[in-house]
């Protein structure tokens, strides 16, 4: 049994709520049932709210970061571990198992291309939040328990537990439980238990190989099909072998794709060669241009032996021919200018002898 003296610190009057539960539960027709293992139905928001168990998070967007806690003691962990106080916890009332639920101020969105900064922050709060809270890695995130139902003991936190990322990731940080990685290997180790870490995998493996086949396309269509494609094969071939939650939704993959397709085709129009082309040719520009004079001269006198070594001997004989030519006439000026030098020598000595 929970003490009373644990609950002192909650709000448990369930006919006024610190926190605006259904400002911050965004699934426009969420799924809703009676029981946490399935029979899960579409359906409207108030009628949602009348079932113990409803879709936590629309698939493009979270407000809610929910932790599953199954240790029996997920109204004090929080505590314990020096966290902030969660916006509520919905308790199983015999077990004290429950989710410890953070609401956020500002959602996240999970397909938006141009901006991936929060997912990525938000996948790492994910993982850290596990770490501490003893989260259960096998829930998938999809539901959660209704906290304004009578079925669940909810414990609300105070008004202002509303968070931005940044409030949650620093104490995580400061307890050294906010995941750190410098390879793409690390990050999928270290972000398995996140729901976001599949988003942030996925995205970028699809990203990075839509880069390189842009330039092959020339119809939108075409360019979605191919780029949900290849983010399908990969969600099921990698992904879901890799994170504890299995693989993304279908309709996740299909929305994380198009957002990548759309971005790739309004801001690339080359071919992957094409961009390398042009790579090489600033770089070798921003090269030069940081090179001394010296550098130069000796690049310009390495280049011309480089490029003679590639000519063949018919391309030698040319240009020996051409290079005779020039340089008779310019021998021929410059014994001229000397022997003129030379006769002006033997005629002085010449005066000065008969002198």
């Amino acid at each position: 049994m929970i003490m009373q003296t644990e609950l002192d610190e909650w709000e448990l009057d369930a006919d006024w709520l610190p926190l605006p539960f259904e400002e911050h539960w965004l699934p426009r027709r969420p799924l809703a049932g009676k029981t946490k293992h399935g029979g899960y139905y579409r359906m409207s928001r108030e009628r949602a709210l009348k079932l113990p168990y409803i879709e936590s998070n629309p698939l493009a967007l979270k407000s809610l970061v929910i932790t599953d806690h199954d240790g029996g003691m997920a109204d004090e962990i929080v505590a314990h571990a020096g966290l902030p106080q969660p916006s509520y916890v919905a308790l199983n009332p015999i077990t004290r198992s429950g989710q410890i639920v953070y609401a956020l101020e500002t959602p996240v969105i999970l397909t938006d291309a141009a901006r991936r900064g929060p997912v990525n922050l938000l996948a790492r709060i994910e993982a850290g939040l596990n770490d501490v809270l003893a989260g259960d890695v096998a829930y998938g995130g999809r539901t959660t328990k209704n906290p304004t139902h009578v079925e669940h003991l909810t414990l609300w936190g105070p008004e202002h537990a509303v968070y931005k990322l940044k409030d949650l990731a620093d104490p995580l940080d400061r307890l050294k439980a906010l995941p750190k990685f410098k390879t793409t290997t690390e990050r999928r180790k270290k972000l398995r238990t996140s729901g976001t870490g599949r988003n942030v995998d996925l995205f970028d493996l699809t990203r990075k190989w839509s880069y390189r086949r842009r330039g092959d396309y020339d119809q939108l269509t075409s360019w979605l099909q191919v780029v949900q494609d290849y983010a399908w094969d990969r969600n099921v071939e990698l992904i879901g072998p890799a994170f504890t939650n299995g693989p993304l939704l279908a309709g996740e993959v299909n929305q994380l794709g198009r957002s990548v397709a759309t971005w790739t085709w309004r801001h690339i129009h080359h071919t992957f060669s094409e961009i390398q082309t042009i790579r090489g040719r600033k770089g070798g520009q921003a090269t030069t241009a940081k090179l001394t004079a010296d550098e130069l001269t000796e690049r310009s006198r390495k280049g011309g032996r480089i490029t003679t070594a590639k000519l063949t001997a018919g391309e030698l004989a040319e240009r020996g021919r051409k290079g005779g030519q020039v340089s008779s006439e310019a021998k021929r000026e410059a014994n001229r200018v000397r022997a003129t030098k030379y006769d002006m020598g033997a005629i002085v000595a010449a005066a000065l002898e008969e002198a």
